[in-house]
């Protein structure tokens, strides 16, 4: 399996892809340092997890499937004497580390812009709030890899990430703060971070009294993104086995 990610990497090697694990981060730092230096930590995450996150996400296995497909169709992968099932595995792990690179990048970077800012009229997080702030976000969505290579592969480029990104955008956002968000995998990360930074989902920062803090699992949604993880990656590669050539 590692020479089929150390493949899938290289097809990637020299790509905007690349580009854009650097790029995403760098748009919602720079638009929370720009608007409202006072509230950036806030921003720069409430931002990123609710508007720009789910936008790399869905874009990261939509171009991924697009270089395989634009110019050959995947011709030059289903002729060939090897795995399928092993082939689309590989795409979906390989997604799943562009995923975590750009989610430590955002991380990293709202904590060195952070020390720059100096006195905000929020608090200044810890490095090891954040850490496990990024990493329940990235665990929290993992799902969604399978989903979007599928989304890609079955609707296209354009509507994959649109599709994605408007359905994290409107019901990650609408159920994030009711009682029906477990029932959401794209309220999971939102709601997490009520507990774990203390923002709502609005982006207001809430007092530790709140109930939504006291009401909310922090394992409960991870559990579930991985085991949705695992059965979209079987179900999607299982259907991906049987591709032919077109």
């Amino acid at each position: 399996m590692n020479n089929y990610i150390l493949a899938e990497n290289l097809k990637h090697k020299h790509s905007f892809l690349m580009k854009l694990l650097f790029i995403a981060p760098m748009i919602a730092l720079l638009h929370a340092f720009a608007l409202m230096p006072l509230y950036f930590t806030v921003n720069a995450y409430n931002w990123w997890y609710v508007i720009l996150m789910p936008a790399t996400f869905a874009l990261i296995p939509a171009m991924m499937h697009r270089t395989e497909d634009r110019k050959l169709h995947y011709r030059a992968v289903f002729p060939l004497n090897i795995d399928l099932r092993k082939v689309w595995i590989s795409k979906i792990l390989t997604a799943l580390i562009y995923m975590s690179t750009t989610a430590m990048l955002h991380m990293i970077g709202v904590f060195i812009f952070q020390i720059f800012v100096g006195e905000q009229l929020t608090q200044n997080y810890a490095f090891t709030t954040m850490l496990l702030a990024s990493v329940l976000l990235v665990i929290t969505n993992i799902w969604q890899v399978p989903f979007c290579f599928f989304l890609a592969k079955k609707l296209g480029f354009i509507a994959s990430i649109i599709g994605n990104a408007a359905l994290g955008l409107v019901l990650g956002i609408l159920l994030s703060d009711g009682s029906m968000w477990l029932y959401c995998p794209y309220s999971w990360g939102i709601r997490l971070m009520v507990p774990v930074m203390h923002i709502l989902p609005s982006g207001v920062p809430t007092e530790v009294s709140n109930p939504m803090i006291s009401n909310t699992s922090l394992f409960i949604p991870c559990i579930l993104s991985v085991c949705l993880f695992a059965l979209l990656t079987f179900i999607t590669a299982k259907w991906f086995s049987k591709q032919e050539v077109k």
